[in-house]
């Protein structure tokens, strides 16, 4: 058995000495894919802990090794918001959205959440909408529904939305499509 420190070969002594071949270790192939990964969670580290250049810095690295990925197109959207830098994290969260095919609620849900960062509540209402067709009992699109519709001064229906935010019955399909239909009517 041979132990290398600090690169210098050092050969054990005693009973146990018995010197063997040196056979080269074969290190895995490089995977870009791996790396990519790699770099998004230390930039998700990194914005939970407020640095939000460092994790910007982050993703856009994990974007070079893998620019087709969901989850760094959002967490770059994430930071750039953070950032205060809404315009961009539009555009971040609509390259997420095309590679997920409009299919995630997350997605939709944070473009709300910028749009009514920006004032626009009507279109964060559309988007809300979207995200709840995607997924009925999606806590933060009712929750930021009912923000965007407070801001279009439509308080009842926003009480509405607000409540479904806080209300997770364990209803049937029928129900719960029942329920968004009679939810998403104007009154």
């Amino acid at each position: 058995m041979e132990t290398i420190l600090r690169d210098r070969p050092i050969t054990p002594v005693g009973d146990r000495a018995r010197p063997r071949p040196q056979a080269r270790v074969a290190r895995p192939s490089f995977d870009p894919q791996t790396e990519a990964i790699r770099l998004c969670e230390i930039g998700k580290i990194l914005l939970n802990a407020g640095r939000f250049e460092a994790a910007l810095d982050q993703f856009e690295q994990a974007l070079a090794w893998q620019p087709h990925d969901v989850e760094s197109w959002y967490s770059r959207a994430e930071a750039r918001a953070a950032l205060n830098r809404y315009e961009a994290a539009i555009h971040s969260l609509e390259q997420a959205q095309a590679l997920a095919d409009f299919a995630e609620p997350r997605l939709w849900v944070q473009k709300a959440m910028i749009l009514i960062a920006l004032h626009h509540p009507q279109a964060a209402l559309t988007h809300c909408n979207c995200a709840l067709w995607l997924e009925p009992n999606h806590v933060q699109a009712w929750l930021f529904r009912g923000v965007a519709l407070q801001q279009l001064g439509r308080d009842q229906e926003a009480q509405r939305s607000y409540r479904r935010a806080s209300h997770r019955a364990t209803l049937t399909l029928h129900d719960r499509m029942s329920q968004l239909c009679h939810d998403l009517a104007p009154e």
